[in-house]
């Protein structure tokens, strides 16, 4: 029997494991579906609906629903909080919940700018929101602009803590794009560009190491790069690759560019 779950709170630890200590390998956002493919104790090992990453979460910390509404959710319209953090107030439970740029609201009546889900009902600004209709390039810089100085964190897919392929992620999600969770795999995606002459700004910048995609970031363009790297952050990219000022040194080889 398939089991179904959304995630209703800001940020959801995933990890390698079904242990507290085990490495976070991704995070679910606000709003997030799930399959729950076994339970190891306290943990579920979910399949998250939208980019198909595995991991292991706190089972109690997921709402279980059933299959109707898992494709209900789905195929409901896509509204995103796109400001770096919104509040949701519940006027079931009568609490407050923050919700992180990128998170997903199902089911939203811009009307009366409540929704709900899994018996629970909620309240929050259209401001907050972007209702994505098509893929919009032209939004993916100043959506990168909302994390800048986001402190790096492994695993990491909201605006406190984020690591480069997360940034990567939820940026092109809140602008209609969809794609995968890791550097490793997003370099596979779109088409390739030959260099950085030929690249525009919105493009994907690859690094390797070893022969490894390691890193990923955005062009802005006019040599510029933002990429989450001890935090979301400006740098200097040339043909060899990253170069921080900060630090006088190229940190990170260029391998390719991808176009979305």
């Amino acid at each position: 029997m398939e089991h179904f779950a959304i995630f209703l709170n800001t940020v959801l630890p995933v990890r390698a494991l079904p242990s507290e200590t085990s490495e976070m390998v991704t995070q679910l956002l606000f709003g997030q579906t799930c399959d729950i493919l076994e339970i190891s104790g306290s943990f579920s090992k979910i399949r998250n609906t939208d980019d198909g990453y595995e991991g292991w979460a706190d089972t109690k910390m997921l709402t279980p629903i059933n299959k109707a509404d898992f494709e209900n959710v789905l195929d409901s319209p896509v509204f995103r909080t796109c400001i770096p953090l919104a509040d949701a107030f519940c006027l079931t439970d009568k609490l407050v919940y923050h919700i992180s740029a990128g998170s997903r609201i199902p089911f939203y009546d811009p009307e009366s700018n409540v929704f709900e889900i899994a018996n629970k009902k909620y309240q929050i600004h259209s401001s907050a929101l972007t209702y994505l209709t098509h893929q919009s390039p032209e939004n993916i810089l100043p959506t990168a602009m909302i994390f800048i100085n986001t402190p790096y964190l492994w695993g990491g897919k909201h605006i406190l803590g984020i690591d480069c392929s997360g940034f990567t992620q939820v940026v092109f999600s809140l602008c209609g794009y969809s794609i995968s969770r890791d550097a490793g795999t997003q370099v596979k995606e779109g088409i390739n560009i030959e260099s950085l002459d030929n690249a525009n700004a919105g493009d994907l910048l690859f690094f390797d190491k070893k022969g490894k995609t390691t890193h990923v970031g955005i062009y802005l363009g006019k040599n510029k790069i933002i990429h989450a790297s001890g935090k979301v952050r400006i740098d200097k990219i040339d043909k060899k690759g990253i170069y921080n000022t900060d630090s006088n040194e190229y940190t990170h080889s260029l391998s390719s560019i991808r176009r979305v």
